[in-house]
């Protein structure tokens, strides 16, 4: 059964006692749903699709591609949620480390895993009075009312509500506790400015005269928003980049809402309207994976009014305050220089990575031996890009192979971990440093789609590479498609500074070097963002510098102080992780907590070797198919049972510590091998095992 509430006395459709609880205030009006889940024809994990359907390596059909049904958007919503986390290839772990048919002692059930219970949705407004995000809780009908637990579930990446239901809800559901979701404010949301097309909250693409204030994303319409939809037709405003908010210094906030909100949920539900739960007697886990993982991390800093009880973190976005006051000592090698914005390393891999991805040290690797997806066929981008490089001064050698070595050597310099560098071809490959600069800085400067910031806007290409309308059903199914970024799912880069004029990035030419070289002066004006300097041979104009420091300005204002104010932490990172650079997220931010917090600190920081940020490309990311890289995610779930054993029966967290992994090839991963490759966190791990904080350095054993 599924109920919209509007404000007001219509809160009497839940039950008459609900009228007593108050709705948070940030709750838009007439934007509340409640919605009951059988368990058998339709579930809270899955929408009906059972541990059986979410392994189907196509997605669900819809009975019109054109039209899809607000109950088939979430259905394939959920289906790309486990698909975009978490390793579904056969052998990789889905149904025996982790899938809905498991029990809180990961015991196969021999179930489909479906879950009966209740889900509520609403828009939140964080005062802005537009582009909202969305708060979900959904609470099981198994939830332990005598053991009460609420735990987050911000969206990793840019995905909508439900992207961490495959990630954080399965783990919640069988341990009987409830999850508060919020999708941070980005939401996988776009504007066709040229159609004028916006989403619903549920995901349903319309006019935006139609739908209203239901939108979670529209763009302002000011004179220079139209002019800009008319000189250049067929572009997108994306929440992420355009929503003039720089939602990430808000992502914390946005966490602490989504709890308040699960109290309200959980009172309604199961509290006949009272205050039966609140922070006293309910546990409250915040965990998040990525974006996610940042997120509740600038939650538990902001949290004052008490609303979490312990934190756990899966490769954290997390973005500390530059500190000197200690080191990162690894491998031989002290790291005074740690701690870098997303925005500057981004920027510096966006830069260099594409003449990098050719080095010899990197034969055979996943797809190195292929240009960036979208190239024209011929096309050498990345050893132009080398050339290019050499000619602005920013590399030395005169080969291309000397050039990519030493591009690569640039990136190692500058903090990235070379355990990382297998990953550095996939990730030019798939556009994913494009993907971050195209939208954060665009995101921390407060920037609007008609700033056109960095000569750079959305759009689908036609046969000629042109910005041209996005396919109807493409557009239908948007919000379920998952974490589309540009360039993915249909929407690409434009290079609006093109010799050619506004075309396919991958296509154009750059006026400053006529080479097709993949944007190189977008590149570098992305860079200039970061470090405050003129690209080589230019002067920054007073637009620049304005541009900088609206940049500068906001990465300044989503820096984390490390402080965690006590709270119980578990802090995850795979040591591969070439998304998020360990030395700038989670050792470092760990270390800063240690500086910060000192002996007042209850944090741990678990490092795994072998493991990256993409589980659900371990094999696409291997050479041959063979895995060579380990799960992050059932370490993920594993902190998670700590957590919440040491919050209900006081078991020691375990210390931080190196987790040695086997990757594990061509074997099938099952419950009798899987800790010959993956194996526990250590209650007390080896002497060579153990993360120290001795002086002022972070020791980080091999």
């Amino acid at each position: 059964m599924i109920r919209r509430i509007v404000a007001g006395a219509a809160l009497a459709l839940v039950s008459s006692a609900a009228v007593a609880q108050s709705l948070p205030g940030f709750v838009v009006p007439g934007t509340l749903i409640s919605t009951d889940y059988d368990g058998q024809s339709n579930d809270l994990l899955s929408a009906g699709l059972g541990a059986t359907g979410l392994a189907q390596a196509v997605a669900p059909s819809y009975a019109n591609p054109l039209s899809p049904t607000v109950a088939e958007l979430r259905r394939n919503a959920l289906w790309n949620a486990y698909r975009g986390l978490v390793d579904m290839t056969p052998g990789g772990g889905y149904g025996v480390l982790w899938g809905p048919n498991l029990d809180a002692s990961y015991r196969d059930t021999g179930s489909q895993g479906l879950v009966a219970g209740r889900e509520y949705l609403a828009l939140a407004d964080d005062g802005t009075g537009a582009n909202f995000q969305t708060v979900m809780v959904q609470i099981p009908a198994t939830f332990n009312t005598a053991s009460p637990c609420l735990v987050t579930g911000p969206a990793s990446g840019s995905r909508n509500i439900y992207g961490a239901v495959g990630s954080t809800g399965e783990w919640a559901f069988r341990n009987g506790c409830a999850v508060a979701y919020v999708d941070k404010g980005t939401g996988n949301a776009y504007h066709d400015l040229t159609r004028d097309t916006v989403y619903d909250d549920r995901g349903l693409l319309g006019p935006r005269a139609t739908i209203g204030a239901l939108t979670n994303f529209a763009a302002p319409v000011t004179f220079d928003l139209q002019n800009f939809a008319a000189v250049k037709p067929n572009r997108f405003a994306y929440k992420q980049a355009h929503s003039g908010k720089n939602v990430e210094s808000n992502w914390g906030r946005y966490v602490l809402q989504s709890i308040q909100f699960g109290f309200f949920a959980l009172n309604d539900y199961l509290g006949g309207g009272t205050q039966r739960f609140t922070p006293a007697n309910t546990i409250v886990i915040a965990s998040g994976v990525s974006n996610g993982g940042g997120a509740v991390l600038q939650a538990a800093e902001l949290d004052a009014a008490g609303w979490i009880r312990g934190v756990v973190a899966d490769e954290p976005n997390i973005q500390p305050t530059p500190s000197r006051a200690f080191t990162i000592s690894y491998n031989g090698a002290v790291l005074s220089d740690h701690s870098r914005s997303m925005v500057d390393y981004y920027t510096a891999q966006a830069l260099y990575a594409p003449c990098a991805a050719l080095a010899s040290s990197l034969t055979g690797t996943a797809l190195q031996s292929l240009e960036p997806a979208g190239t024209p066929a011929g096309v050498s981008v990345r050893a132009n890009r080398c050339a290019s490089l050499k000619d602005k001064g920013l590399l030395s050698s005169t080969t291309v192979p000397a050039q990519a070595t030493e591009a690569l050597a640039i990136l190692n310099s500058y903090g990235f971990l070379a355990e990382a560098n297998g990953l550095l071809p996939y990730m030019t490959y798939a556009g994913a440093y494009k993907q971050i600069v195209n939208t954060y800085p665009s995101d921390a400067g407060r920037f609007r789609v008609q700033d056109n910031l960095c000569g750079t806007s959305f759009a689908a290409t036609d046969a000629t590479l042109r910005p041209a309308p996005l396919a109807a059903a493409t557009a239908a199914n948007m919000f379920a498609a998952g974490n589309i970024l540009p360039p993915s799912g249909g929407i690409n880069i434009i290079n609006d500074w093109a010799v050619e004029g506004s075309i396919l990035e991958q296509a154009s030419t750059s006026p400053s070097t006529g080479r097709k070289d993949l944007n190189i002066d977008g590149d570098l004006c992305f860079r200039s963002l970061a470090t405050g300097r003129a690209a080589p041979g230019q002067r920054l104009s007073m637009r620049d510098k304005v541009n900088i420091a609206r940049v500068q300005q906001g990465v300044a204002a989503l820096r984390a102080s490390g402080n965690l104010h006590g709270l119980p932490t578990l802090i995850l990172q795979g040591r591969a992780d070439e998304v998020l650079a360990p030395n700038s997220t989670g050792r470092a931010y760990f270390g800063l907590n240690q500086v910060v917090e000192g002996s007042h600190s209850n944090a741990r920081y678990i490092e795994v070797t072998n493991a990256q940020h993409f589980d659900t490309a371990i094999t696409a990311l291997s050479p041959g198919g063979i895995a060579a890289y380990a799960p992050l995610h059932p370490y993920y779930t594993r902190a998670l049972d700590a957590m919440l054993a040491y919050l209900r029966s006081g078991t020691p967290l375990p210390p931080s510590q190196v987790v040695h992994t086997t990757p594990r090839g061509t074997t099938a991963l099952t419950s009798v091998n899987a800790k010959s490759y993956l194996p526990d966190i250590a209650a007390g791990p080896a002497p060579g095992s153990q993360i120290g904080f001795t002086g002022n350095s972070l020791v980080i054993p091999q």
